[in-house]
């Protein structure tokens, strides 16, 4: 389906209309709505979520070591950009002996420049740069919920578990199909069960399932990224074709005082096992409001079955530490995933049904790639708090990427060093807001982020020995990103 773009924006308005709010109040992760005696009283007394968006990118690059395809079609002109207006309308009943249902509409269509010879970034889909609108459905679901108990079957929106979650990065959210269980009576302690059949990429009008949402592939660019035995069937120039796969998922959180402790476990059948541990303790010194944190992450992942994606073994740890005074606030952390070459991409971790978990993933998400070693600091203030300047956040960041780049490495790449400076305005709220807080009204966020790219490889040698090019990049460059919100 694709909508013209006043259609786009009539959709988006009508929510004026209609009693509004966001997010239900929540509690132990469980939301709470009021309890109505017919189904014409639940629709009545039902909520409305709606986000009108403008967003904008340019990037001073032809190139990018995930997203851009090597393909001739690809224009010379180092520019890849977009802008376009979208968001999303959503409608979910209150409760009705304690069942609701919702569902949520998602879509953007281009506004101005829009290239149509780009890939990757250049366009709405990320997959080839399309710039066609789009509308999809990405939510239709029913939920049950009691006394700390909750059911949720259908499409779905994921915030919260970790490598599957939202990772709203452009104009959609990520969203999944399948049911989710949480259990928050047994205090300081959640579980989360989940069976997750599909998933809707970002700026995508259908649902794949969770091995193609993996974007396993049998080669790119002439480089073989399955290691080990597998069905060459499975796969054709596009990627992975074989037999759709569901993932299982579970989950435990835990918190007492200043500790945290999470574990999660993702099973994908005949593919992958993965497990993601993380934990924190927040320290608080007792005089004055300095307060620190410690956090610890690691993930595991092993092939399984009959192993589509080939051999996989491959890890990631991490380290950090933050702290907090009045309205500034700081980190540095550290990440290393494992070089493997006979794993998959060399130990390349999987991490597309969501959010890249590494502490260090920051503007350019490739710190997932096999080998990386990164230090990552930043340090964030918020004006507002002390009535400096009123709904004024400000981040910075940065990242040193230090990737395998012997000539005899097999999965050679590129080490990199990225600054990002990002600046947040409310124009409702004045402080207490961090850069990617949800709040109602008017907001507007803008990004730069600078790459720095060792360019002085021997891109000849490697090609020599390999027999074939890594896709690289041969300067510089920086990505400029406006986004301008309303919520309703």
């Amino acid at each position: 389906m694709k909508p013209t773009l006043p259609g786009l924006f009539l959709l988006l308005a009508c929510v004026c209309g209609f009693p509004t709010g966001l997010y239900a109040q929540q509690e132990s992760g469980i939301t709470k709505t009021a309890s109505y005696n017919s189904i014409s009283e639940a629709f009545a007394g039902g909520q409305v979520k709606a986000m009108l968006r403008y967003s904008g990118q340019y990037r001073d690059s032809n190139l990018h070591l995930l997203q851009d395809s090597s393909t001739p079609d690809i224009s010379d002109v180092k520019v890849q950009q977009y802008s376009a207006i979208g968001g999303f309308i959503g409608f979910e009943t209150a409760s009705w002996f304690h069942l609701s249902v919702g569902a949520t509409v998602y879509g953007a269509a281009p506004l101005g420049n829009n290239p149509g010879n780009r890939k990757g970034l250049g366009g709405l889909y990320e997959a080839d740069g399309g710039q066609d609108a789009y509308a999809a459905l990405g939510e239709m679901f029913i939920k049950y919920q009691n006394n700390g108990h909750l059911v949720k079957v259908g499409r779905q929106e994921m915030p919260s578990y970790r490598m599957v979650s939202l990772s709203n990065i452009r104009f959609s959210p990520l969203t999944h199909s399948g049911a989710v269980y949480e259990n928050r009576t047994i205090e300081n302690l959640g579980i989360n069960l989940g069976y997750i059949t599909k998933m809707k990429e970002r700026n995508a009008t259908r649902f794949i399932d969770m091995a193609t949402g993996a974007r396993l592939k049998a080669s790119s660019s002439g480089k073989t990224l399955i290691r080990g035995g597998f069905n060459s069937d499975d796969y054709d120039d596009s990627g992975y074709i074989g037999d759709e796969k569901e993932m299982i998922m579970l989950g435990a959180t835990y918190q007492h005082g200043s500790y945290r402790f999470e574990g999660w476990n993702y099973f994908i059948n005949d593919f992958l096992n993965s497990v993601y541990l993380t934990a924190s303790y927040d320290i608080n010194p007792g005089d004055g409001d300095l307060h620190w944190s410690l956090a610890a992450q690691y993930t595991n992942q092993q092939d399984v079955g009959s192993s589509i994606g080939g051999d996989i073994d491959t890890w990631h740890w991490g380290i950090g530490i933050s702290g907090y005074t009045g309205g500034l606030s700081f980190f540095a952390n550290y990440n290393e995933l494992s070089y493997n070459e006979k794993s998959y991409d060399g130990g390349t971790l999987f991490v597309r049904w969501g959010t890249p978990q590494m502490f260090n993933s920051f503007q350019v998400q490739d710190s997932e790639l096999a080998g990386t070693k990164s230090v990552g600091v930043g340090v964030q203030y918020d004006f507002g708090r002390n009535g400096l300047i009123p709904g004024v956040v400000m981040r910075w960041r940065y990242g040193s990427y230090d990737l395998p780049d012997k000539l005899s490495f097999t999965d050679a790449r590129q080490d990199r060093r990225e600054a990002t400076f990002d600046l947040r305005y409310s124009f409702r709220q004045t402080s207490g807001f961090g850069i990617f807080t949800e709040m109602k009204g008017l907001s507007l966020q803008f990004r730069l982020a600078l790459n720095n790219y060792r360019t002085d490889y021997d891109f000849e040698a490697y090609r020599e020995i390999h027999g074939y090019d890594f896709q690289s990049v041969n300067s510089d460059f920086y990505d400029a990103r406006l986004y301008l919100d309303y919520v309703f």
